[in-house]
């Protein structure tokens, strides 16, 4: 099956799950309902990649140094050089790329369990929707991620802007360019995002099911479940997986191996496995674990402010729709 073909697929099974859910009598309150998804994943992407951005920059000057400073050295170097806007460089077009990857992902994640749930224990369908959820954001954006991580590691001329890149590079090396690398990223982003979103939400599903007098509850009470629960999601994931996005990575600047498996092997081999399979890796924790964090608990408090909105329009409708019906009565007395 051609790439194309398979994204394609993806994004019908989407769809398809979608439909299969929904009944005709709900199916404003369904569309509500998707509504809140998207832009919850949406603004925890744009929030997440906002507050962590300085991480993020100070992570990517420690890796490119070549001397051996300290991160606080560095953050200062960084400060002094720019001031702190210097911390956020780049970021708005990084929040473009990750908005939409991360609107999709909260969706289809919540689609695939209503599809899952019932057919499959509760673990399985939130281990599996994790990472369908990955594998569909990551489809339907990786253009996207494929031109950011060439920009970045390649070098692109100071001042080119993102849609001048992509066209150049469509240009000289074809459509084809931009989908450099999906085997392995698919295959990377399956167990990132089945363990990331799957084992946050098996935690929140265990701590639901507390007594209201548990010493866990009261605990994790006092450091926010959401934060907690995220950040450990996301360290879980990223310990797993690694390799697999050191592989990604490589794939997307040069050229691919057909088996991601036998590219490990041969990087353990040839590099060995802390510094070739997980260079780098104490650098991206850095990054994970906060921007996991924030990222659900972003999420989290836009859906439940979206909710009490909705509802709250909800009841303005049929207070509007109860008095349209009292005063034909009231005009006829």
């Amino acid at each position: 099956m051609s790439w194309p073909r398979f994204i394609l697929c993806l994004l019908l099974s989407i769809a398809h799950a979608s439909a299969a859910k929904s009944a005709p009598p709900s199916s404003r309150s369904d569309r509500s309902v998707a509504a809140r998804h998207l832009l919850s994943g949406a603004a925890a992407g744009a929030i997440s990649n906002t507050v962590v951005a300085p991480l993020d920059i100070l992570r990517l000057n420690l890796i490119v140094s070549q001397d051996k400073r300290g991160a606080l050295r560095m953050a200062r170097d960084i400060y002094a050089r720019g001031g702190l806007r210097a911390f956020w460089h780049g970021n708005a077009a990084d929040v473009i790329r990750t908005v939409p990857a991360s609107a999709v992902r909260f969706y289809s994640f919540a689609v695939y369990k209503a599809a899952l749930l019932g057919a499959v224990p509760a673990a399985t369908a939130s281990l599996l929707s994790g990472g369908f959820a990955g594998m569909s954001a990551m489809a339907v954006c990786f253009p996207l991620e494929t031109v950011r991580t060439r920009m970045a590691t390649l070098g692109a001329a100071e001042g080119v802007r993102l849609v001048e890149y992509t066209r150049k590079l469509v240009q000289s090396e074809g459509a084809a360019a931009l989908y450099r690398g999906l085997t392995p990223s698919l295959i990377s982003v399956m167990p990132y995002f089945a363990v990331r979103f799957g084992a946050y939400d098996i935690m929140q599903r265990c701590y639901a099911g507390l007594p209201p007098d548990d010493e866990r509850r009261r605990l994790l009470g006092t450091l926010s479940p959401a934060a907690t629960f995220g950040m450990l999601a996301g360290m879980a994931a990223s310990s797993l997986t690694f390799p697999f996005e050191l592989v990604r990575r490589r794939a997307m600047v040069g050229p691919s191996e057909a088996n991601p498996l036998a590219a490990m092997v041969r990087i353990a081999r040839e590099e060995g496995v802390r510094r070739g399979l997980y260079k780098g890796f104490g650098l991206s924790l850095f990054k994970v674990a906060p921007s996991s964090a924030v990222t659900f608990v972003a999420y989290e408090a836009c859906f439940r402010a979206l909710t009490r909105l909705a509802e709250s329009w909800e009841r303005e409708e049929l207070l509007r729709a109860q008095l349209e019906l009292e005063a034909p009565d009231t005009a006829t007395a």
